[in-house]
C-alpha cells in the first residue's frame, strides 16, 4: 500500500510503500526484537545523558547545549566501545546509531516550541529501526546488515519495481513486523486536458461535482469491539497476562480499523483523480473544527458528549490523508475557502442558512433549487476553485483576499507550496 509520497527535487519522487516482514524462523524474529531492543537501550542512554546536561544548565542560568546528530552520534561511538558494551559490535553500527537521529530532531522541535522533551521508550513502546542507507531488496527479500535477509510480502508486488530503495523502516504492530521501503522514482507529470472536478468532504463520505459520492465502509463493528476491549483492560490490573492479551487484542483491532480506512482514501482519492486533472477541495483547518469543547473549570464548555462524538466522527473521516494522496494522484490540486460553500445556491449564488434543510437535502429560498447538500457544496467549491485559475489552468498562490492556491508537484524539497 502505497501511503506517502515527497518530490525532493525536480524530475524525482519518493514513494514509501509498506511491506509486511516474515522473520521465517523464531532465531531471525530474535534478531530484529535485538535490533529494536539495542536502539531503545541507546535511546534512553542517551536521553538520560542530555536531559542531566540540560537540566543543569538551566540550574545555572547557562544556555542549554544543542544535542545535533554529529555530537549524540559521537557519544554512540564512545558508548560502543566503552566497557560492557561489547555487544553493540555485533550489531549494525549504522543503523542503531541513526535512531539518535530522530532524537535530535526532537530536541530541535522541542527548542523551537514545536514540541515536548523526548520521553524514554519503554519495552513495550512498539519502537522498531532504520536501515537509513544502502537498502538491498533482490527477489522480494531485503537485507538487514549483519542479520541476514527477510522476506518481504505485499499483496500486488512492489508497484515501483523500477525504483531504487533509499531507506527502510522496520517497526513492530501488534506482534508483526512490518517494513515501508522509501523509492526514488521518476516524476511522471499528468497532461492538462482542462478538466476539474470539486470534492466537499463530509463526515463518513466525500461528494463530487459530478453527483457522485464515495461513502466510507462500515466500520461500526470493529469499533464496537475496539470500545469493549478498553473497557476490559480498564478492569484488568497492569502488568498482568491478561491485561496484555487484551492489549494485543485491542492493537490489532485498531490495525483493522486504520486498514479500511487508509484503504478506502487510497480507492477514493483514485477515483477522484480519474476524473478530471484538476481537483478542487476546501481548506479546512480539522484542528480548528476538532478542539475539545471541555472549556475551564470556571467556565465549563456546553454538549461536551456530542461535541467529542462529532470530533472522534470528524477524525475517522480521514481527511487529511484523502488529501496528500491527491497531491500525488491528481495532476493539480487546488484549496479554496470552505466560507458558505454549503450555504449558497449553485444556480443562481443566493446565500441562506435556511436552504440548507438537513443534513442531505438543499433547497434554495431564491430561486427552490433543489438538490443534495453535499453536491451543490462540491458544485461551489469547484466554481470557486476555477476563478482563480490563470488563463493557462495554473493556479495562483494565496495572497490577501484570495481563497485558493495549489498544492501539488512542487520542487526545491517541498510537496505543498507554503501559502
Amino acid at each position: 500500500m502505497v501511503y506517502i509520497i515527497t518530490v525532493m527535487r525536480e524530475g524525482v519522487e519518493i514513494r514509501a510503500v509498506r511491506y509486511r516482514v516474515l522473520p521465517g524462523t523464531r532465531a531471525k524474529a530474535r534478531c530484529l526484537n535485538r535490533i529494536a531492543g539495542a536502539c531503545r537501550y541507546v535511546w534512553n542512554v542517551t536521553l538520560d545523558d542530555q536531559q542531566v546536561l540540560h537540566d543543569t544548565a538551566r540550574m545555572f542560568g547557562a544556555s542549554a547545549p544543542f544535542p545535533a546528530f554529529f555530537t549524540l552520534g559521537k557519544g554512540f561511538t564512545d558508548l560502543r566501545n566503552s566497557n560492557g558494551h561489547e555487544w553493540l559490535k555485533e550489531l549494525p553500527f549504522a543503523v542503531v546509531r541513526y535512531t539518535l537521529k530522530r532524537q535530535a530532531d526532537a530536541w530541535q522541535r522541542f527548542f523551537k516550541g514545536q514540541g515536548g522533551r523526548p520521553r524514554f521508550k519503554g519495552r513495550h513502546s512498539g519502537m522498531g529501526f532504520t536501515v537509513p542507507c544502502g537498502v538491498r531488496i533482490r527477489n522480494g527479500r531485503i537485507a538487514v546488515p549483519k542479520m541476514g535477509d527477510f522476506q518481504l510480502r505485499r499483496r500486488g508486488g512492489n508497484p515501483h519495481p523500477d525504483g531504487v530503495p533509499k531507506q527502510a523502516v522496520f517497526k513492530p504492530e501488534g506482534g508483526k513486523w512490518f517494513c515501508t521501503v522509501f523509492y526514488e522514482i521518476g516524476a511522471v507529470a499528468r497532461a492538462d486536458d482542462g478538466t476539474a472536478v470539486g470534492v466537499d468532504r463530509n463526515v463518513g463520505q466525500c461528494a463530487l461535482s459530478t453527483g457522485e459520492i464515495i461513502r466510507m465502509p462500515d466500520v461500526a463493528r470493529l469499533e464496537a469491539r475496539k470500545r469493549r476491549y478498553q473497557r476490559r483492560m480498564a478492569r484488568q490490573a497492569k502488568g498482568g497476562g491478561r491485561r496484555r492479551r487484551t492489549g494485543a487484542k485491542l492493537s490489532r483491532t485498531c490495525r483493522r480499523i486504520a486498514g479500511v480506512r487508509a484503504n478506502w482514501c487510497h480507492q477514493a482519492s483514485r477515483r477522484i483523480a480519474d476524473v478530471a486533472h484538476t481537483v478542487v477541495v476546501e481548506d479546512l483547518n480539522t484542528k480548528g473544527m476538532t478542539r475539545s469543547a471541555k472549556g475551564l473549570k470556571d467556565a465549563p464548555g456546553m454538549c461536551v458528549k456530542v461535541k467529542s462524538g462529532l470530533n472522534r466522527a470528524i477524525l475517522s473521516s480521514g481527511w487529511g490523508a484523502l488529501e496528500r494522496n491527491l497531491d500525488y494522484k491528481a495532476g493539480q490540486v487546488v484549496l479554496v475557502n470552505p466560507a458558505y460553500t454549503s450555504q449558497a445556491c449553485h444556480r443562481c449564488g443566493a446565500s441562506d442558512p435556511n436552504s440548507r434543510i438537513d443534513q442531505s437535502t438543499f433547497r434554495c429560498q431564491a430561486c427552490g433549487h433543489s438538490a443534495n447538500a453535499d453536491v451543490n457544496a462540491a458544485l461551489n467549491i469547484r466554481r470557486q476553485g476555477l476563478a482563480h485559475l490563470d488563463g493557462e489552468g495554473r493556479g495562483r498562490r494565496r495572497t490577501e483576499g484570495s481563497i485558493a492556491r495549489p498544492m501539488n508537484r512542487q520542487t526545491g524539497g517541498e510537496l505543498r507550496q507554503a501559502a
